[in-house]
């Protein structure tokens, strides 16, 4: 029995794989396990805006399935009635399902007036049960760091190093609860002094930095462009509901059917 070892893969490693496997012009071979291959072509496919993470998972995962694959293929498990059952309720539920999903189509677009009417009819639904703030959260190591980051962030926006911060601690904006952050700093985004920056604060044995962006007082109404997104989804799947019935009681009609579950 021949043994595999999967051993960790960079991105380096792949390319230079992939230049050593080459099988003609415009294949590049990145993996083999028996007779199965995987291509460079097959992984940009699916990744093509790939980082080497993606790369190195992507490989590794394919390794696995493939040598596990290979091992029940050995062992007969592929003829195990049980299992061919498995595989054929599956193809039957992946080949329906992209069906559905081609018929449906147009059929679930959504336009803006519904998502206007939907945010007017069903306002309260988006109203605010706490208070809330959009804030920049900076989390480091050492308090002069710390120190230093709410230094450029009361400096103006327009600043380079201002804007290279983000980059830099790959922080953007998020939406956060009255309550859901520490209390240390819950209490100064959402206390009296309503102060635009807070920290350096001492959380353990790292040092927070907050940027309040905007608060929004208990009470109030999320805004249309606030929850847009989330309105769409909302018609968007009652839409797909409905529409998958009426798809189903054609079908009905369109191919041979009968049910008969009176005697149970």
């Amino acid at each position: 029995m021949r043994m595999y070892k999967v051993v960790g893969i960079t991105l380096v490693a792949l390319l230079a794989l992939a230049n050593c496997n080459k099988t003609n012009e415009n294949v590049e071979v990145l993996a083999r396990v028996e007779n199965a291959v995987l291509t460079k072509k097959d992984v940009i496919n699916r990744f093509p805006e790939y980082r080497m993470a993606d790369v190195e998972n992507q490989v590794a995962q394919w390794v696995n399935a493939e040598l596990l694959y290979a091992a029940g293929v050995h062992a007969g498990v592929n003829k195990d009635i049980s299992v061919v059952s498995r595989v054929e309720d599956y193809q039957k539920k992946l080949i329906g399902q992209t069906y559905l999903e081609v018929a449906l189509g147009s059929r679930t677009g959504v336009s803006t007036k519904e998502i206007k009417d939907f945010y007017n009819a069903q306002k309260e639904m988006f109203k605010r049960h706490s208070g809330e703030a959009l804030i920049n959260y900076f989390n480091v190591d050492n308090k002069k760091e710390a120190n230093k980051i709410r230094a450029l962030l009361e400096k103006d926006a327009g600043n380079k190093k201002y804007n290279e911060l983000f980059e830099k601690y790959g922080v953007s904006a998020i939406r956060v609860k009255e309550d859901q952050l520490q209390p240390a700093i819950n209490k100064a985004v959402f206390g009296g002094t309503k102060r635009n920056y807070v920290g350096p604060i001492k959380l353990g044995d790292k040092y927070a930095v907050v940027e309040v962006i905007k608060r929004f007082q208990k009470g109030t109404y999320r805004s249309l462009d606030d929850v847009y997104d989330h309105i769409y989804l909302i018609i968007q799947k009652r839409k797909a509901a409905i529409q998958s019935a009426t798809i189903i009681d054609s079908l009905k009609q369109e191919y041979l059917f009968e049910l008969n579950t009176g005697g149970l």
